[in-house]
């Protein structure tokens, strides 16, 4: 979020544990608007191969929040 704040595109990726915190931080810097993508919950009990299947299912979504204007 900070680079968000300096004009320079990004994406917040967490956990769905922390979806509402991360939106009500975004919104109470001012930028409710910010970009955020939530990567199922948790995990700390998947395997490498999994987190690495998650970060090819997602990178399309991240990388259209990154380039849309």
């Amino acid at each position: 979020m900070i680079t968000e704040s300096k004009g320079v595109p990004s994406v917040s990726v967490i956990t769905s544990s922390f979806a509402k915190a991360a939106q009500a931080r975004a919104t109470s810097l001012g930028m409710p608007y910010v970009r955020i993508v939530a990567l199922p919950s948790p995990l700390a009990v998947r395997s490498v191969a999994e987190v690495q299947q998650m970060a090819h299912e997602y990178a399309p979504e991240i990388v259209a929040l990154l380039t849309s204007k």
